[in-house]
Parts: C-alpha cells; structure tokens; sequence
C-alpha cells in the first residue's frame, strides 16, 4: 500500500513536469518559427538552388570534353582486294574512338552577361527570403498578440462572472427576503448565461490562436493546449516619436526597393545576353582519335578552330532585340513606380503608429473613468440608490473600455513592428 502511494506520488510529480508549460516571449516564438517555419525552409532552399545556378554558369568558361567509341564486327568485310597470293580484307571490324576538347574564346559575351545574371538570380532570392522571413514574422507576432489579447479579455470576463456570482447570491437573498424582485434575479441570471457564453467563445478563439501560433512556428497542432505565452506590461509602450525615420533615407535599404532595381539590371543582362546570340563566336579545340580499321592501330591529333556567325539571324534578332529593350524600359518604370508605392506604404503605416498610439491614449482613460464609474455604481447599488440595471450597465461599459485598450494596444505593437520592417530595421 505504501509503495502504491509513492508511485502515484511520483507519476504525479513527472506528470506534472513532462506537461509544464513554458511561457512563451515573442522573441522565443519568432526564434523558433526561424528554425522550423515551412514557407522559410523552403525560401532558404531557394537560396540554394540559385547558389547552384550561379556555379553551373560558371562552369561554361571551361572547355567542353567529349569523349566517343564506336566498335564493329561484320560477317565479310565491306571491302577486299585480291593481289594474286595476297588477300586484303577491309571494314571487316575495327574499332574508333576519339576525345574532342572545344574552349570558347568569344561567345558575344554570352558566357561573361549569363554568369552575371545568375549572380543577380542569387541577390534576388537572398532579397525575397527577407521579405518572405518579414511575413513570416508578422504572422507569428499577429498571432501571439491575439493570444494575449483573448487571455487578457478572459481575464476581465472571468473577473466579471466572479462579481455576478457574488450579485446573484445577493439578489437572491434579498429576493427570498421580500426585498427584491424575481426578474431581478431572472435579469442577473441572464447576464451570468451572457458571461458564460463570452467564456466559451473566448476560450475556444485562444485554442484556435495557438493552434496558428504552433503552425507558424512548425510545431505540431496538438501541442496547441499546453502552449502558453508571456503577458507584456502594456502600460511601458514607448511614443511613436522615439523611432520614426526620414522615409526617403532608409528606402534604400529594403529588399522590395532592392528587388525592384535588381529586375532593372536582370531585364539590362537579358538584353545584353540577347545580342550576343546575334555576335560572331570563337573557338579552338583538339582532337585526339584512335582506330585499328586498316592494318593495325592508329592514333592521330588534331588542333582546330571554329568561327560561326548567325547571319540569317540578324533580321529576325533585330526585332528580338527591340522586344527585350522594351522590356528594360518596363522594368525602369516599374522601379520608379515601385519607389513612390514602398514610399507611401511607409507613410501609411506611419499614420495608423501614430493613430493607434492614440487610441491607446484615449482608451486608457476610458478605462480609469468606466473603473470610476463601476466603483461608484457599486456602491450606489449597496446604498439603494440605483437599480440594478445601472449597475450591470456599468459592468458592461467597464468589460468594453478594458477589451478595447487591449485591443489598441496589440494594435499599435502590430503597427510597430510592421514600421520597422518598412523602415528595414
């Protein structure tokens, strides 16, 4: 019997220890969602790839080899010659094989623009895996900041539906007393069925926040239930005054202004790669062969060299060109009209920091004047000198001022984080 009590003791305690839950900081979901994000994985394998491109092209400097062996048996040569005692028998079988080297010299420039633009392709895709880790992240704070929110709303229902427990008990009382009327009971049992609804909603939006938390941050769904994340102070939210930034001084620096000017000089290399399919090419090779066909063995080397020019090429290419020089101009007005968007997202963002900031501001005090106002309804209540409908009312305001600081406030941290990545800090 001993024994059994110890080891359910026991199971307890590694019961309770395997099933701890670790608050989460923002911080350690976004370090997290680095390491194990899909959409980021594969974003870095795209790197990658690119990287793999840009050493293929470069391997077209190097000579290009060749090597070929072709071997026969006939059932009576191809060819033979009778000198009286003497019989000569051709083709009859024989092998040949040989080994070419080519090296370009001139292609144009085709080699040297083809090896440039994997080197681009490579930036490009260095570029987007910021703006996809940027979204990413965004996701992952959204929705962190809805489990707070929905935890701290939980909160205050909770704290209600405690007050209308203790109500309800009174009312009661005073309903058994002759004091108070039935539907006053009736009403605060209502709002006690209202509360609990709130309950359930609210609880079951926080599994389902965490279940999005857990898929941004590669972890599996079921691990949802025991995930738990830090509360911030809210009341240590800094003005957005203290990190705005000249816009046009730092639109530079993001990736989507880099990419923009990146596709400028990809369409400039395609245009360039383009003309020197049109251009003469150079090139020199050797050739070392091998065949035993007439009477014995045979080796044999070569040098050559090779001039092609693409001349019933050029009438078409012309219009070929034209079509990829319009494609450099679209790309340039795209780059400008692109630097005018990014500059007045910047902007945009900048106005909903500074909005949000004051809503904060606003819906603090709404909530210091709906305490006040709860406080002294309360005790108007207690006194008799208010129904009881003032003072669920002033319940009800209280619970609203509280939910939408909550909310300005997970607002404006949102509105912070995306100006800094707009910013590209």
């Amino acid at each position: 019997m001993k024994n059994r009590i110890i080891l359910t003791i026991f199971t307890a305690f590694l019961s309770m220890n395997l099933f701890a839950q670790k608050a989460y900081t923002l911080n350690d979901c976004k370090e997290i969602a680095q390491k194990n994000n899909s959409t980021l994985k594969n974003s870095t394998l795209r790197i990658a790839d690119a990287e793999q491109s840009k050493k293929e092209a470069f391997t077209n400097y190097f000579p290009v080899v060749n090597a070929s062996a072709f071997g026969f048996k006939n059932n009576k040569p191809l060819y033979s010659m009778n000198f009286g005692t003497a019989q000569i028998e051709v083709l009859k079988s024989g092998i040949v094989a040989g080994v070419t080297a080519i090296q370009p010299i001139y292609s144009g420039g085709k080699i040297y623009y083809g090896n440039k633009l994997s080197k681009v392709g490579l930036e490009m895709s260095q570029y987007q895996h910021q703006v996809t880790k940027n979204g990413v992240l965004l996701e992952v704070e959204k929705d962190y900041w809805q489990i707070v929110s929905l935890t701290e709303k939980l909160k205050t229902v909770q704290s209600i539906g405690n007050s209308l427990d203790t109500l309800f008990k009174k009312v009661k009382l005073s309903n058994q007393a002759g004091f108070a009327l039935s539907n006053e009971v009736l009403r605060v049992k209502l709002k006690q069925n209202e509360t609990d609804a709130s309950l359930s909603k609210i609880s079951n939006g926080i599994i389902l926040a965490k279940m999005a938390l857990c898929q941004q941050m590669g972890l599996p769904m079921d691990s949802a239930t025991q995930l738990e994340v830090a509360t911030p102070d809210f009341g240590r939210l800094v003005s957005p005054i203290d990190f705005v930034v000249e816009h046009e001084n730092v639109v530079s620096d993001r990736p989507e202004y880099k990419m923009l000017n990146k596709n400028v000089t990809i369409a400039q290399l395609e245009t360039k790669i383009k003309r020197s399919e049109y251009l003469p090419s150079v090139a020199v090779g050797i050739n070392y062969g091998y065949d035993n066909l007439i009477k014995g063995s045979h080796l044999s080397g070569m040098a050559f060299a090779t001039l092609s020019i693409p001349i019933s090429e050029w009438w078409g290419g012309s219009y070929a060109l034209k079509k990829q020089q319009i494609k450099e101009r679209i790309a340039e007005n795209e780059y400008r009209e692109g630097k005018d968007l990014l500059l007045l997202e910047m902007r945009q963002i900048q106005n909903e920091l500074n909005e949000s900031f004051r809503q904060i501001q606003i819906s603090e005090l709404s909530v210091k004047e709906s305490t006040e106002n709860l406080r002294l309804n309360t005790d108007y209540y207690n006194a008799g000198t208010v129904d009881l409908t003032a003072y669920l009312d002033a319940q009800t305001l209280l619970v609203e001022s509280k939910n939408k600081y909550i909310d300005a406030c997970i607002e404006y941290l949102i509105n912070k984080t995306k100006y800094s990545q707009v910013t590209a800090r």
